[in-house]
């Protein structure tokens, strides 16, 4: 298997934050706060996207990485184009709804698809973290009060609906004024926490505040996620066509066109 680039490496681990899927509460009754904190988070429902500009800083055993990409996320489905470093630029990554993720740079006829080894090792582990919908697919366990960063939160407990999903529980910090996701923990089936994950929500968008920073601390490396210019709207589904990849399709503004 022919081994990920740096800056295909940054991509993974956040994930573009990218594959966010529409969330789906699987419990007798949908959860108002929770559905709330995963919107303000960028998990948003239906036809209705959101695009942004993603800045990636990972820093770990083998050195510190910096990428920047362009991001639209819709329907379960991310498509991002790589800004920064130079000579990654123009490369494009599309995850789909099922799981699958693409990756496309010039020169290429056709887009590669991305194994999910690749996707789940070295610093691509952490881009399940920034990918998880802390409802679709996890069920609500239980809840309790609890507290983060000083406030007032619900500590929700969510259990994985099968053997398939990565992590069999996740703890997550919502606060009961303003209903943010500040804190997500995520623990392997043995009962191990994996990752820790916090959130920032200096953006406004849809309404109300919005997701601006997500670090991920995963044993010896940290991964700083950072979002600007969220703009929620409807876009096109040939942005997230995996056979329009190289097509001339624009995300992005590049040299070419700025």
């Amino acid at each position: 298997m022919k081994p990920l680039t740096s800056t295909s490496r940054v991509f993974l681990a956040a994930a573009t934050a990218l594959a966010f899927v529409s969330p789906t509460i699987q419990a007798d009754e949908p959860d108002a706060a929770l559905l709330s904190a995963e919107r303000a988070r960028g998990i948003l429902t239906g036809d209705t996207g959101v695009k942004w500009i993603v800045e990636v800083h990972s820093e770990g055993p083998d050195g510190a990485k910096d990428a920047k990409f362009v991001s639209i996320s819709q329907d379960g489905r991310i498509a991002a184009e790589v800004l920064e470093p130079e000579e990654a630029e123009g490369r494009r990554y599309l995850a789909e709804s099922d799981g699958k993720m693409w990756f496309w740079k010039p020169g290429l006829s056709r887009p590669v698809s991305v194994s999910k080894r690749q996707r789940l090792s070295g610093d691509a582990a952490i881009g399940d973290i920034a990918s998880t919908s802390y409802v679709d697919g996890y069920k609500v366990a239980g809840s309790e009060p609890g507290e983060v960063d000083g406030e007032a939160a619900t500590v929700y407990t969510m259990e994985a609906n099968s053997l398939g999903d990565t992590y069999k529980q996740i703890k997550y910090w919502v606060t009961r004024d303003g209903n943010l996701g500040k804190k997500a923990e995520f623990y392997a089936r043995s009962g191990t926490l994996l990752r820790t994950a916090t959130m920032e929500y200096g953006n406004s968008a849809n309404g109300g505040p919005f997701l601006s920073k997500m670090v991920i601390e995963d044993g010896g490396r940290t991964v700083t996620i950072r979002f600007h210019d969220p703009e929620i709207g409807t876009f096109p589904d040939e942005l997230f066509d995996r056979d329009q990849m190289g097509d001339g399709v624009t995300r992005a503004k590049t040299k070419a066109n700025r």
